[in-house]
C-alpha cells in the first residue's frame, strides 16, 4: 500500500488516514470493503473513486439501498460532473442510464446483473453504500447476489457502519473474486458521542443514577403495592432541559404518528425561528408545493404551520415532495427540532449537535424490543457536526415503569452486532440459476458462494468441534460415576427413597372418609415397592465430602448433556450447502410443475417471469391468462397497485364496487394455497385496498379529491403503492418486447399514473 501515491485533500476535506489506506488500495487495483462509523466520512472515499474514474475516463456505478439516497447523491454528482454525465437509474425514475456516472438501488444493479438489460464493459467499479444490508431480513439477499455475479473486471467498494465481523465479511468476499479484497476497519469518531439519559424525576442523568434511583424506589414501596408507578417520560420536557445550546436536535421516534403528534406538541409553545427565518421557509413550502396544488391538503397544511417554527417531522408516510421540503430545511438550518422515524438515519447525511430517543425499543413487526446495538449507533452516529461540535450528544429517554438495571449496559460500539447472511432463494433466483448453468454440479458450485453457506459450514464445523469436547466431557464423567449411581445401594437414592416414604406416610395419615379410598390404595402400593428397596442400613457408605463431589459430578454431567443436545439441534437447523441446494431443487421442482421450466430450461413463462422481480409468479400467471390485455388501462393500473401492496396493521381488504378484480384475487389465492402445500410457505402478496383510489387517479381524479376518499391512509403511503405499481408495469413492458400491443397499452398505463405529485422531479 502506498499512501505517498494518495493526496492529503481532497475537495477541500483533509482525508483520514483509514480514507487514504481505503484510496491507496484501490488505486492498486484491489476491491475494498470499509467499516467505519456513521458520520466518520466514508461517503468521501466514495466521492473520490468517482473522481479517479473520470479522471480515466471509466464508468462507475454508484449503489444505494433506497431511493432518497439514489436521488441525494444523482443530484450531488450531477452538479459536479454535469447532466450529460450521469445518469439515474431507480424503480421511479430513468435518466441518462449510459452515462459514465450511474446511481442506482442495488436492487436495479442485481437486476441489470441477471437479465443483462445495460451492457456493463464500459463500467471499472461499483460502489455499494450502507453494503450492511446485507443483513437485512427481507432484501439481504439483493445484496449477495450482486457480488457474487459481480463481473470479474469490475472492481467493488463497500462501505459499511461499524460491524463486529469485518474480516468475515472481507474473506468470504475474497472467496468470490480474482483481485484481491482489503478491509479497512475504523472505530474512532472524529466527534466523540456523550450518552445520557432522561427520566422523570431525575432529569438528564447516568445508567448508575437511574439503576440507583428505581433501587431506591423499591425500597420505599409499601407492602401492599404491587410495584412502584412512575410518571411517563415527556420530550417536551427534555427538549426544554437540554435548552437551546443543545441544537440542532434530531429526535427518532419509532412510529409515524408520534412524529407528528410530538412535533404539534412542541409546536404548542415553541418557536425557534427569527421572522427573515420564516419567510426563508415559506419561499421554500411555495417551491416545492404550490405548483402541484398541494397546499390546501390537511396533512401539508398540518406540516407547514409547524415548519415556520423550526420544528418538523419526517417519516415514510409523507408526500414526497413534503420530504424533500423537510429535507432542504434541515440542511439549511431552518429546522431546529426534527420528529423522525428512523428511515431518516439512512435515507439523508445531515448531522445535528443532539440526537434523542423517544424509548430504546421499537415495535418490528412481531413485538416490541431493544435496539440492536448497530441500530442505536446508526442512528446516534448522527450527532456531532464535525468541524463544528467538539462533541456529539445522545440521550435516551426512559420509563421507568419498565425498564430493568442492565437494560442499556451493552450501548457502547464495542458491542455492535455481527452481520449474519439472510439470503433467500426467490423464484427470480431459481429461473436465472437454471437459465444461465446447465448442470446441477454448476448450480450446486454457485449456490455455496453465498455468505449465508460460507458462515453456516463454519458454525457447522465450530459446533462440531464443540460437539466432540462435550461427548467427551460426558464421556468422562461418565466413567467416574460411583458403582452404586441410581441404584438401591446408593446412599443419595436411599435418602430419596426415604424422603418419599416420609411424606407418603404423612399423607396416607391425613386421607379419611370413603371417598379417599382408592387414593390410599395407591399410597399403599408404592410404598409397599418402595419398602423393598429401601436399606437405610447404607445411608453411611459414602462420606458427605463424597456425596458432595457426587451430586457436583452429576450436575455437570447433565449440563453437558442439555449442552449436547442443544447443539445436535442447532445442527439440524443449519442450512449448509447440501440443504441448500435440496431447498433450490424443491423449488424447481415446484416451478416444473407450473410450467416455467421443462428438461432443465425455461419455457416461455420461465423466460417472462425471469425478468419480473415483483411477484413474478402471480403476474406471468395473469399475463398469461390475458388478463393484462382484457382489462381496461385504468384497470390495469389499479391492478398493479394491489400485486405486492403490503397494508399497515389494521388496513381491511374492500369490496370490488367500481372494478372487478376478483379473478385476479383468485389467482393468487390459488397460487398461495400451491405454494403452502408444495413448499410450506407463501410468498405471493396481493391486498386490494388502494384499488379504488389507484382507478381513479388513472382516470385523471386530482389528489386533493383522491385524498378526500382515502378514510386516513397516509399520503406518502399512497403515492409509494402508485410507484410500486409503475415500476412493476415498466418491468412487465420490457419483458414483453415482443406484444407491440401490449407495450403500447403499459405505456399508456404508466403515463395515466406519473404525474402530477407522483410523478418525480429532480
Amino acid at each position: 500500500m502506498q499512501l505517498r501515491t494518495v493526496p492529503q485533500t481532497f475537495r477541500g476535506y483533509t482525508l483520514d488516514q483509514f480514507q487514504r489506506e481505503a484510496i491507496a488500495y484501490l488505486l492498486e487495483g484491489a476491491s475494498v470493503f470499509v467499516a467505519a462509523p456513521t458520520g466518520s466520512g466514508k461517503t468521501l472515499i466514495a466521492d473520490y473513486l468517482v473522481a479517479m474514474a473520470r479522471d480515466v475516463q471509466k464508468g462507475v456505478i454508484y449503489t444505494a439501498p433506497i431511493k432518497a439516497l439514489s436521488n441525494q447523491k444523482f443530484k450531488q454528482f450531477r452538479d459536479i460532473y454535469g447532466e450529460e454525465n450521469v445518469g439515474l437509474v431507480t424503480g421511479d425514475v430513468v435518466r441518462n442510464e449510459n452515462a459514465p456516472v450511474l446511481v442506482m438501488t442495488t436492487e436495479i444493479f442485481r437486476n441489470i446483473l441477471f437479465d443483462h438489460s445495460r451492457p456493463l464493459d464500459d463500467i471499472a467499479y461499483v460502489i455499494f453504500d450502507e453494503i450492511h444490508y446485507i443483513a437485512d431480513e427481507e432484501r439481504g439477499f439483493v445484496w449477495e447476489e450482486s457480488l457474487i455475479f459481480l463481473p470479474e473486471h469490475i472492481r467493488f467498494l463497500g462501505l459499511s457502519a461499524t460491524i463486529a465481523n469485518a474480516d468475515e465479511l472481507k474473506n468470504w468476499m475474497s472467496t468470490l473474486r480474482p483481485e484481491p479484497v482489503r478491509t479497512v476497519e475504523y472505530r474512532h469518531r472524529p466527534v466523540p458521542l456523550s450518552h445520557g439519559y432522561y427520566a422523570p424525576g431525575l432529569g438528564v442523568t447516568t445508567l448508575d443514577e437511574l439503576d440507583r434511583y428505581l433501587k431506591a424506589a423499591a425500597d420505599r414501596r409499601e407492602p401492599w403495592q404491587d410495584k412502584v408507578a412512575f410518571p411517563l417520560p415527556d420530550h417536551v420536557e427534555l427538549v426544554d432541559t437540554l435548552g437551546e445550546e443543545y441544537l440542532p436536535l434530531l429526535f427518532f421516534v419509532f412510529s409515524r404518528r408520534g412524529c407528528e403528534v410530538h412535533a404539534a406538541e412542541l409546536a404548542r409553545n415553541h418557536s425557534y425561528l427569527t421572522p427573515d427565518e420564516v419567510l426563508a421557509v415559506r419561499e421554500a413550502a411555495q417551491r416545492h408545493l404550490w405548483g402541484r396544488e398541494l397546499q390546501t391538503l390537511a396533512g401539508v397544511v398540518q406540516l407547514t404551520a409547524i415548519l415556520e417554527k423550526g420544528i418538523a417531522y419526517h417519516h415514510a408516510g409523507l408526500l414526497p415532495a413534503c420530504k424533500e421540503l423537510v429535507e432542504e430545511l434541515f440542511e439549511r438550518r431552518l429546522i431546529k427540532v426534527l420528529y423522525a422515524t428512523e428511515t431518516f438515519a439512512v435515507g439523508v447525511n445531515f448531522p445535528v449537535r443532539t440526537v434523542c430517543f423517544d424509548s430504546y425499543t421499537k415495535y418490528d413487526g412481531r413485538g416490541f424490543r431493544p435496539l440492536t446495538v448497530g441500530e442505536y449507533f446508526q442512528m446516534a452516529g448522527r450527532a456531532g457536526r464535525r468541524g463544528i461540535d467538539e462533541q456529539g450528544f445522545v440521550f435516551t429517554m426512559v420509563d421507568l415503569n419498565f425498564y430493568r438495571p442492565g437494560d442499556l449496559r451493552d450501548r457502547t460500539e464495542d458491542n455492535v452486532e455481527p452481520l449474519w447472511s439472510q439470503f433467500d432463494l426467490t423464484y427470480n433466483s431459481v429461473l436465472n440459476l437454471t437459465a444461465r448453468y446447465k448442470t446441477a454440479d454448476q448450480i450446486r458450485e454457485v449456490l455455496q458462494r453465498n455468505l449465508l453457506v460460507y458462515q453456516n459450514e463454519r458454525l457447522y464445523q465450530s459446533l462440531r468441534q464443540e460437539l466432540l469436547q462435550v461427548s467427551d466431557t460426558i464421556a468422562e464423567l461418565t466413567a467416574q460415576r460411583c458403582p452404586h449411581y441410581q441404584k438401591d445401594t446408593c446412599t443419595e437414592q436411599a435418602r430419596k427413597i426415604r424422603r418419599e416414604i416420609d411424606k407418603l406416610n404423612r399423607e396416607l395419615v391425613q386421607l379419611r372418609g370413603k371417598s379417599r379410598v382408592k387414593r390410599r390404595k395407591q399410597i399403599l402400593r408404592r410404598l409397599h415397592e418402595l419398602g423393598r428397596k429401601a436399606d437405610f442400613g447404607i445411608v453411611d457408605l459414602c462420606s458427605k465430602r463424597e456425596r458432595k463431589e457426587c451430586r457436583y459430578r452429576e450436575r455437570q454431567l447433565r449440563r453437558a448433556e442439555r449442552r449436547a443436545k442443544e447443539i445436535k439441534s442447532s445442527m439440524r437447523q443449519i442450512l449448509t450447502k447440501d440443504r441448500l441446494y435440496t431447498a433450490f431443487a424443491a423449488k424447481q421442482r415446484f416451478l416444473e410443475t407450473l410450467g416455467y421450466i421443462e428438461d432443465g430450461q425455461l419455457t416461455a413463462r420461465g423466460r417472462i417471469a425471469a425478468g419480473i422481480y415483483v411477484q413474478e409468479l402471480l403476474v406471468t400467471e395473469l399475463l398469461f391468462d390475458g388478463t393484462f390485455h382484457e382489462l381496461s388501462e385504468d384497470a390495469v393500473n389499479a391492478l398493479a397497485v394491489c400485486i405486492d401492496y403490503e397494508p399497515r396493521r389494521d388496513e381491511p381488504a374492500r369490496p370490488w364496487r367500481i372494478i372487478d378484480l376478483s379473478h385476479a384475487e383468485e389467482v393468487a389465492r390459488e397460487l398461495g394455497r400451491l405454494e403452502k402445500e408444495v413448499l410450506n410457505e407463501e410468498r405471493v402478496r396481493f391486498h386490494n385496498s388502494l384499488h379504488e383510489l389507484a382507478y381513479r387517479w388513472s382516470r385523471g381524479c386530482s389528489f386533493a379529491a383522491l385524498m378526500d376518499e382515502a378514510d386516513g391512509l397516509a399520503e406518502g403511503d399512497i403515492v409509494s403503492a402508485f410507484r410500486r405499481g409503475i415500476d412493476l408495469l415498466r418491468q412487465l413492458r420490457r419483458v414483453c418486447s415482443d406484444d407491440k400491443y401490449l407495450q403500447a397499452k403499459l405505456t399508456r398505463c404508466i403515463e395515466k399514473m406519473d404525474r402530477d405529485v407522483v410523478e418525480i422531479r429532480l
